[in-house]
């Protein structure tokens, strides 16, 4: 209660993409257990969609990794959620979905090898970044959508992917593919 009152988000991922923001606005209200002032929606902004974030992406993958990642998404961080991966074995297949300019990649090849890994990306931009990067050179890079994943079923021991998937339209789908293309007894994160 108070100053400390309960924010959540509320997004609704239907329609267009320009849509999902107002008609989260309208929703909040309605919601299951809300009250008056008890939830709070935000309307989304600028990189909402995988349109918005190609161009802009295309900008700021120049300093990606020096300004955004320090402030969201740290080297402790990647290293305590890539433990859920359990990325112990050499020999698996991990495909990074949504991989941008490699952050999170890095971290997975620090315990498998390059060779194993395959970064997908919608942002050519992004995927050049990782292209420059030493640590990356051996992984698969390919230019492609989360939502259509270009792989056969059960292509892949683990599926890792983190930050991309506030830019699917539809992320139900984007997480059906991930479970389609994991092995039975893989892991998708």
């Amino acid at each position: 209660g108070g100053a400390a009152a309960e924010r959540r988000w509320c997004v609704d991922t239907r329609g267009e993409p320009n849509q999902a923001s107002s008609r989260s606005a309208a929703i909040a209200p309605t919601l299951p257990g809300s009250s008056p002032g008890g939830i709070v929606a935000w309307r989304m902004g600028l990189i909402q969609h995988k349109r918005e974030a190609y161009w802009f992406y295309r900008f700021l993958s120049l300093g990606y990794d020096r300004w955004v990642n320090p402030l969201f998404w740290t080297p402790e961080m990647r290293t305590q959620a890539l433990g859920a991966a359990r990325l112990d074995d050499p020999d698996i297949e991990v495909l990074d979905p949504g991989a941008g300019t490699g952050f999170t990649t890095e971290g997975i090849v620090a315990r498998v090898p390059a060779e194993r890994v395959t970064m997908l990306d919608q942002s050519p931009h992004q995927l050049e970044r990782a292209r420059r990067k030493p640590a990356l050179a051996g992984c698969r890079k390919l230019l492609g959508d989360a939502e259509r994943l270009p792989y056969e079923d059960a292509s892949f021991d683990r599926y890792v992917s983190a930050g991309s998937i506030e830019y699917w339209p539809d992320p139900q789908r984007g997480i059906a593919e991930a479970y389609r293309v994991v092995k039975p007894q893989g892991v998708a994160v």
